[in-house]
């Protein structure tokens, strides 16, 4: 029984002089076939990733440097081998998940996962599956790139210390040579420690959808970049910094932010997620507009700017509540996008900046940033005193204290057209104490419209 899974190379994506390479994959030892060059590392991996799934060729190495993996692209015919027990057979099977044709058929399932063991060695499967009897259960071996994590950062990849393919020699498929050595070599103590943001070339690789990618804010323990997306809309990229990546912990505070925004994201005020993965750390692309309120928000109309309030209360009652309190309620976070005459807001973000900072020690200041906030810790009305943060901005026209509990006679008067009677409201939005606000941004909202209106 011959396998019916074709048996190409990876591909392999490496920077040579001032092109980008695309050839096979010779397990490093590049002396592949060369298929494409292009000039950027994005176009080279979009091509790359066509002739992978075109021509059936298992996974795509994407290479920073000469000794250095920084991506791994998988084929899905390649995802996974399994190995099942087939009554219709009397025997153990080894087929692709994404198949019908059995690769090879073994009496017992020790026997059938000792060859599936060398198939997905010789054909480069992603990951084996071996089932119990039952189809239920099932134990799993990963690639040995997998194994080794060699895209993690300072993770050597040792060329020379690679055997060749060995070559099948019986009807099965499955070689009888020497098993081929584990390709990786030790870190090199000389670049632990050596990490920056991540290059826009990095996230435009990572990315399917980026063509251009510039560096917005890379300070911190989050970085930010913008791009062009589909349709000529604009996405914003947030980032976990290369710095804090290989600390899980970290990285797990940033994915449970991150949760509770792409569980909502589908409310019309909540920024639309594009995106979001974790090579070569873990990002999100969102949708962006035009504008931030950062950019516009004084200079709005006052009808427009109380308008924005409501749209963040909507939000922010579509991601937080009582049991699940929220932040980031910043004018950067908010996203003004502008269509056939109407205007609508979105926030994003929510937390994750906060959270993550909070996470590897670093302070938290500002004047939108709730006295508990710089405490560490979020409390219930944590998100009224960031929209009442906003609202004393937007209608009194300066940034507000960032000593709590501002006497409202104290309050610059506000803005023209903007009754007197709302700077009572704010203060209280404002109080140190988070029982002493009100219960809920939709509730402060309430009020504050009501004294605009008087």
């Amino acid at each position: 029984m011959k396998p019916q899974v074709p048996r190409n190379p990876p591909l392999e994506l490496i920077k040579q002089r001032s092109l980008w390479v695309v050839e096979e994959y010779r397990q490093g030892a590049r002396n592949g076939r060369t298929f494409a060059t292009h000039d950027t590392q994005m176009s080279a991996l979009r091509y790359a990733k066509s002739k992978m799934e075109a021509d059936t060729h298992p996974c795509i190495v994407r290479w920073d440097s000469p000794d250095s993996v920084g991506g791994l692209y998988w084929n899905p015919l390649f995802e996974c081998l399994a190995v099942r027990r087939d009554s219709l057979v009397g025997g153990w099977t080894v087929v692709p998940e994404r198949g019908t044709c059995a690769m090879t058929v073994a009496d017992s399932r020790e026997a059938a996962a000792d060859r599936a063991k060398d198939l997905q060695r010789l054909y480069d499967f992603k990951h084996l599956r071996v089932y119990d009897g039952r189809d239920e259960e099932y134990e799993q071996r990963d690639h040995r790139f997998l194994r080794y994590e060699i895209t993690r950062s300072g993770v050597r990849f040792d060329a020379d210390a690679v055997t060749p393919d060995p070559d099948p020699t019986d009807e099965t498929g499955v070689p009888d040579g020497p098993e081929e050595r584990d390709d990786i070599a030790d870190t090199d103590p000389s670049d632990v420690g050596k990490v920056g943001p991540a290059s826009p070339g990095q996230l435009g690789a990572s990315i399917p959808d980026v063509t251009k990618v510039e560096f917005t804010d890379t300070d911190g323990a989050v970085h930010r970049y913008s791009t062009p997306w589909a349709g000529g809309t604009h996405a914003q990229i947030i980032t976990l910094s290369r710095k804090h990546a290989g600390d899980e912990r970290v990285a797990n505070t940033f994915e449970e932010s991150f949760a509770r925004w792409r569980e909502a994201d589908e409310s019309p005020h909540v920024a639309t997620i594009h995106e979001s993965g974790t090579d070569p750390t873990s990002w999100v692309a969102y949708r962006v507009g035009s504008h931030t309120l950062a950019d516009i928000g004084t200079d709005l109309p006052v009808r427009s700017r109380i308008e924005i309030l409501g749209d963040i209360v909507s939000a922010a009652g579509t991601v937080g509540g009582a049991s699940t309190p929220v932040c980031g309620l910043y004018p950067e976070n908010v996203h003004l996008l502008e269509q056939g005459g109407s205007r609508r807001a979105t926030v994003a973000n929510w937390g994750i900046e906060w959270a993550v900072r909070e996470a590897v020690g670093l302070g938290h200041d500002g004047p939108f940033v709730a006295p508990e906030q710089r405490g560490g810790t979020l409390a219930a009305t944590t998100d009224v005193y960031q929209l009442g943060a906003l609202a004393y901005w937007l209608l009194c026209g300066t940034a507000p204290p960032e000593t709590p509990s501002p006497q409202a006679s104290e309050m610059p008067r506000p803005t023209r057209n903007v009754s007197p009677s709302v700077r009572p409201v704010i203060a209280r939005a404002l109080v140190a104490d988070p029982d002493e606000r009100y219960d809920s941004v939709g509730a402060f909202y309430q009020k504050l419209l009501n004294a605009a209106r008087s």
